[in-house]
């Protein structure tokens, strides 16, 4: 039983000027997602919204997931990231802070989206620890909590992805460069209680087993959409 629709995933975290929040949704629903599940290999996107009080930086998760991590250097999609619609570029110049990582999906479990996500990010230049806990039966007690849908676990590649385009000099065009994260660990779930509750004790079990304490961020699902929803056979 898997969650994520193949095994790569791309990860994005950030905030958008707030005059611009508006335009930003309206353009990641109705051309965003839909321009990437067209490239051949990408199978899900989605966008959640963090609770009142979040920092700006954090406010958005975006995350694509595909056949795997090599679909985020094809060949078709390189030329979207080169070619920006002019709402690309109006959208991108808006970001604050944004974090874009390629990852590979090295173990997850789940039953369908939740209506709530939240994101635990690791950096750390030594990943054996939490590479070693994400290959333990962590989701399977994740999964036996009320109310939970899903777990994930991401390995981030710094250098996957990371090249120059016309996209990624917009989105840094205010002055913040892009970031990585080294792993990510995901809990989806109904509702917000379940999944925040679930969220902060994982986050208290892999601190104790590697020594590092992940950021903690929780997501109302605001959009989701599948390369099926588009006229994708497949």
């Amino acid at each position: 039983m898997t969650g994520l629709l193949g095994r790569g995933a791309l990860v994005n975290w950030g905030g958008v000027v707030a005059e611009q929040e508006d335009d930003y949704n309206m353009w990641h629903s109705r051309e965003h997602m839909p321009e990437r599940l067209a490239v051949p290999g990408f199978r899900r996107g989605r966008r959640g919204v963090a609770p009142e009080g979040t920092p700006a930086a954090r406010k958005y998760f975006m995350m694509y997931e595909a056949v795997d991590a090599e679909v985020f250097v094809s060949a078709p999609y390189l030329a979207r990231l080169n070619d920006p619609t002019p709402w690309t570029r109006r959208i991108l110049s808006a970001y604050i802070e944004p974090s874009r990582t390629v990852c590979r999906v090295v173990a997850d479990k789940g039953d369908g989206v939740g209506g709530w996500l939240a994101t635990l990010q690791f950096w750390a230049s030594d990943v054996t620890a939490v590479r070693a806990f994400a290959a333990s039966d962590w989701i399977d007690r994740v999964m036996a909590l009320n109310g939970i849908l899903g777990a994930s676990a991401l390995e981030g590649d710094r250098a996957l992805g990371q090249q120059p385009t016309a996209e990624k000099t917009f989105r840094e065009s205010r002055g913040d460069r892009d970031r990585t994260v080294d792993f990510a660990l995901l809990v989806e779930g109904f509702d917000r209680a379940p999944t925040e509750l679930a969220a902060h004790g994982l986050a208290a079990e892999v601190e104790a087993a590697t020594g590092l304490a992940p950021v903690v961020t929780l997501y109302r699902m605001q959009h989701v959409i599948t390369n099926v929803d588009m006229g994708a056979t497949a």
